[in-house]
């Protein structure tokens, strides 16, 4: 049940630790007036009150009484306190609110990788530099035909179009150079026109993803990375999945623009951040290449999205896009492009044909399952040099959603778990004092409890465990892994719901893992090699994914976690026409395999939710 709005008028509220204040304004909650003022508050559900990220306290003023929701979601003890989601809260007088350092914490890890890719280097844009005459009243001609001409002598065919920006300044350029000017050509149109020592030629590799955006500013003329930089997709505060965000963006035609301009803003401040970090500027970004999956894809390019969020999925474009920067509002070259990798189908986007991509082509030949865990996990088989694909609704259990104290990896994010007896040990990031748990300590909570017998193969706790309790006036009982006195007065627990989610989330990849391999006729033990991309995958732990049943019970040595390979996918499509080229064939020529219309999928995945019984410490299929 939502919250219950309140008629009242605008009253002041200031937010600890911050000290920003606001007027709110009728009928919208504490989380719509922290985003306005500017406040730090995570929502992973995009403030709709079903998730249990946007936690606060009341310290001083009303406000309304607990929404029905809230007294589901917090004990008597908690309430009393003034613990509240800042979604489900309306203001009914000045208030002062603190907001819990799980919601407001800045994550880590938006960090991506700059190793240089290993690649003859053949871009779509080429620099011919000439020295063009100048017109005069015997040989008048526009400065159209002397440049044509000229470029023509250097490289036959190359000067054949002119894009208009370059038309409105080439005259002033010719005659600032005395006609000495490189030409940036891509395919037989003049994209750009520079003087002859201005600079080298960049290019711009982009991974959109769902949660973070990567970027890497590239010289074209070598592949070398010259400056990386990862952030948070500006979107989040819409929902973390990409489902809320689609269903935040078919709204409204406005809604749609606001989500593409979040996006392109924060790209733009990117490039003029990358390129300032060398000295240079982003109208030398000649060639810019974008990886996303299906739906950050279309609401980047404003793509309408009112029927890939509904069953079947259908996107509206799939195959690769070309589109001028400008268009789209990007500040690098005006006349430059931006190429779109292609999607496979579904919510398989060109992410997953970039990871795909840069995998390693001799993986041909073996028999190799690819996944990139998040929110929405993209799994391939490759057997037998054909190549299939599905694409699975996982959720945002793995990056902290919808877990009771879930956070995304920021300093004091619980990590890595491990139960001792009736003693746990914590691993936190930047060895900070806990403030909640991530992705990769979700998944170790789960393996412990359930090697420790704390919970059964079914998911259900024991509630004679000394570490297990159930709240006053709750259904739900937890497992404490810092207490309230150690925990500044808010507990970090991990509770039957928590379970519940993982195991909804463990047993989708681990049937859309089987619906593979039973189509292909083999089982995991044929699988040479299971490779794990994406910044999550960098961080889990084989052992305890493989200990709850969510990856194939194989020897480690059979693992390979390559971080962001939608990143070095994006890089060698930018780098190499060729590699562009065969990114279409990869897409074109993957078998997609929908789930929602397989009958065999429930049935697995109802069998997949079970945890494999543990035998001499080690897991093994029920």
């Amino acid at each position: 049940m939502s919250a219950r709005k309140q008629k009242q008028p605008g009253f002041r509220v200031s937010f600890a630790p911050s000290g920003q204040r606001v007027t709110s304004i009728p009928g919208e909650t504490l989380l719509d007036c922290a985003r306005r003022a500017g406040v730090r508050i995570t929502s992973v559900c995009g403030g709709r009150g079903l998730c249990k990220t946007c936690v606060i306290r009341v310290t001083e003023g009303p406000v309304n009484p607990p929404s029905t929701a809230d007294e589901e979601y917090f004990s008597k003890r908690e309430l009393e306190d003034n613990w509240r989601r800042s979604c489900q809260t309306f203001l009914a007088g000045d208030c002062t609110v603190a907001v819990s350092a799980r919601a407001q914490a800045e994550p880590t890890r938006t960090e991506v990788e700059s190793e240089d890719i290993y690649v003859h280097p053949d871009p779509v844009v080429h620099a011919i530099r000439g020295t063009v005459p100048v017109g005069t009243l015997t040989k008048p001609a526009g400065d159209d035909k002397r440049l044509k001409s000229t470029l023509n002598q250097k490289w036959p065919g190359a000067g054949h179009t002119i894009d208009i920006d370059v038309q409105k300044s080439m005259s002033g350029i010719l005659r600032e150079t005395n006609g000495r000017v490189a030409a940036v050509s891509r395919f037989g149109e003049i994209i750009g026109l520079l003087p002859q020592k201005k600079g080298p030629l960049l290019g711009l590799a982009i991974d959109v993803g769902t949660t973070n955006i990567g970027t890497w500013l590239v010289d074209l003329r070598n592949g070398r990375t010259l400056k990386t930089m990862g952030f948070e997709n500006p979107q989040g505060p819409h929902g973390a999945d990409v489902i809320t965000r689609l269903g935040y963006a078919r709204k409204s035609p406005e809604a749609l623009e606001t989500m593409q301009k979040l996006v392109i803003d924060s790209l733009n401040e990117a490039a003029t951040a990358l390129t300032r970090a060398r000295g240079l500027k982003p109208e030398l970004i000649t060639d810019v290449v974008i990886a996303g999956n299906t739906a950050m894809h279309h609401l980047l390019i404003g793509l309408p999205v009112n029927y890939l969020s509904v069953v079947p999925f259908i996107p509206a474009v799939s195959g690769a896009v070309d589109i001028k920067a400008r268009d789209l509002g990007l500040h690098v070259m005006p006349g430059a492009y931006v190429h779109m990798l292609p999607n496979i189908a579904g919510f398989v986007g060109g992410d997953h044909t970039a990871v795909l991509l840069a995998i390693d082509s001799a993986q041909e030949q073996h028999t190799v399952i690819v996944l990139d865990i998040g929110t929405n996990t993209e799994i391939s088989l490759i057997h037998q040099g054909k190549l299939a694909s599905v694409s699975c609704p996982s959720g945002p259990a793995f990056e902290g959603g919808h877990i009771r104290c879930g956070m995304r990896s920021a300093p004091g994010a619980i990590e890595s778990v491990k139960i001792r007896g009736n003693d746990v040990e914590l691993q936190t990031i930047d060895n900070q004092p806990p403030i909640g748990i991530c992705g990769s300590g979700v998944l170790d909570m789960v393996a412990e409890l359930h090697k420790a017998g704390i919970i059964t193969v079914t998911g259900k706790m024991n509630a004679e465990h000394p570490r297990v309790r159930r709240p006053e006036g709750k259904r739900d009982l937890e497992f404490v892994l810092v207490d309230e006195v150690e925990g500044a007065g808010e507990a970090i627990v991990f509770t039957q719901s928590d379970v519940r989610s993982v195991q909804l989330a463990k047993g989708c990849i681990s049937a859309a893992i089987q619906i593979l391999l039973e189509d292909a006729a083999i089982t995991e033990e044929h699988l040479h090699q299971v490779i794990i991309a994406g910044a999550f995958g960098s961080y889990i732990d084989i052992g305890s994914s493989i200990t709850i049943g969510m990856l194939p019970d194989l020897p480690l040595e059979r693992y390979a976690q390559i971080g962001n390979a939608a990143g070095i996918g994006s890089k060698l499509a930018l780098v190499s026409h060729s590699h562009r080229s065969e990114a279409e064939a990869i897409a074109n020529s993957s078998n997609y395999i929908e789930l929602a219309g397989a009958k065999r999928f429930n049935k697995l995945f109802m069998q997949s939710m079970c945890f494999p019984k543990i035998v001499n410490n080690q897991a093994k299929e029920v």
